[in-house]
């Protein structure tokens, strides 16, 4: 398409891979989960609570990686992150058979993960794109659904022939010599091309919005960092969950696996839909659907008996929550906050988002240790859900820092 052609266009594609790696962590887990139990004992709990440290390292340090991404760039910081994940994942089978060991390794996760979040990705691409900044977010954070859609049923096939193991094993394959060199040859922010003068760029510096102080103080700070944790608790924790839910109602767990990928398959199209609605339409109403809609879901899982179009219908309806969210908070956050301080700012927001997909599963994992079932985590999943779409439908009126904030592309 036209509006993210040229060098526009490698830096949407860098992101799209660069997150899709970045997000394969939380998607595989669920496969593996039953197979990592079978081995070692571990309970459900401590092993999703590798989720949850990496989600609170997030937390503590994503307002330092946004602020580092507005003073050194993009760039650097994936770099970075790709290769402290990658090497993180190919560790990450060495743990056992003590639970600290597991634990350990995802500290290593965590040191990497929270190089690659969509902060970067996102900053980026916002960096580059003003008139057609919704669908080129979109196309970049379609990384996370194309991963989610076919990450599941190709780690489960391989867990099946090789061992859990070699899932991980993959995982830090495929980001080391497939995604690193990508980064490094195609991803570049306004503030990259300013420096090296490939490209006429507007200087980050003169970039108009709210001071780091008057963001962290408004009240759209608030609500949109609180919708993105309960929708992300609340997704991710029946997303990972989601194979050993179905599977204990009834469902065998090839079909689970295929299931699943539904998930991606409506996150890749919510994510491309939002992205050009976002463009035309009222960012508020459309997060208010994302969000709403997908409450669905835990109502068709409360009753579920083992049909496979259930079971598909459920992931879809999950995949258009987490598919529509990121897109939906990355463009109000810019447009509430301005571009002056995006990083650190939306980079807060993101540990929060991040806090959510680690205590959600958490959450489900005691749940179902405690309970023998996931129905109590359907019933907090619903009202978390609604709750995310009335804060974006309360948040006001975005603030109007002018003209201007726009880079060379879109």
């Amino acid at each position: 398409m036209n509006m993210i052609r040229d060098a526009g266009a490698s830096v949407v594609f860098a992101a799209c891979v660069g997150l899709g790696l970045g997000t394969l962590y939380v998607y595989s887990l669920g496969v593996l989960i039953a197979p990592i139990q079978q081995e070692y004992g571990w309970s459900r709990a401590a092993i999703s609570s590798g989720l949850t440290i990496v989600s609170v390292t997030t937390v503590l340090g994503s307002p330092f990686v946004g602020r580092l991404i507005d003073r050194l760039g993009a760039r650097r910081i994936a770099l970075t992150g790709v290769f402290l994940y990658s090497a993180a994942m190919l560790a990450l089978p060495f743990a056992g058979p003590t639970i600290w060991t597991w634990w350990l390794g995802w500290l290593f996760v965590a040191s990497g993960s929270i190089l690659i979040k969509p902060t970067v990705w996102s900053a980026a691409v916002v960096s580059r794109f003003e008139r057609h900044r919704g669908i080129a977010l979109a196309f970049a954070l379609c990384g996370s659904g194309i991963a989610s859609m076919i990450g599941p049923p190709i780690l489960n096939w391989l867990t099946g022939i090789h061992g859990w193991r070699s899932a991980y094993f993959a995982i830090g394959g495929l980001g080391l010599f497939v995604i690193l060199p990508l980064v490094w040859f195609l991803f570049f922010d306004a503030s990259d091309l300013l420096r090296t003068r490939k490209q006429r760029a507007i200087d980050p510096g003169l970039r108009p919005g709210l001071s780091a102080a008057a963001g962290f103080r408004s009240r759209p700070f608030y609500h949109l960092a609180t919708a993105g944790y309960l929708a992300t608790a609340a997704g991710t924790a029946m997303l990972v969950h989601f194979v050993p839910i179905v599977t204990g109602g009834g469902l065998d767990r090839a079909s689970a696996a295929v299931a699943a990928g539904a998930f991606g398959v409506a996150a890749l199209i919510a994510r491309l839909v939002t992205g050009l609605a976002l463009d035309r339409i009222d960012g508020r109403m459309i997060g208010v659907l994302a969000f709403s809609i997908p409450a669905l879901a835990p109502v068709i899982l409360l009753g579920y008996d083992g049909s496979m179009l259930w079971a598909a219908t459920a992931a879809a309806l999950l995949g258009l929550a987490i598919g529509a969210e990121i897109d939906v908070l990355a463009f109000l956050s810019a447009r509430y906050f301005g571009l002056q301080n995006y990083g650190l700012l939306w980079g807060t927001v993101v540990g929060l988002i991040a806090l959510g997909s680690g205590t959600g599963p958490l959450i489900a994992g005691l749940i179902y240790d405690n309970n023998g079932d996931y129905q109590l985590l359907f019933y907090l999943a619903i009202p978390a859900l609604l709750m995310s779409a009335l804060l974006l439908l309360l948040i006001g009126r975005a603030p109007d820092f002018g003209t201007g904030e726009g880079a060379a592309h879109g």
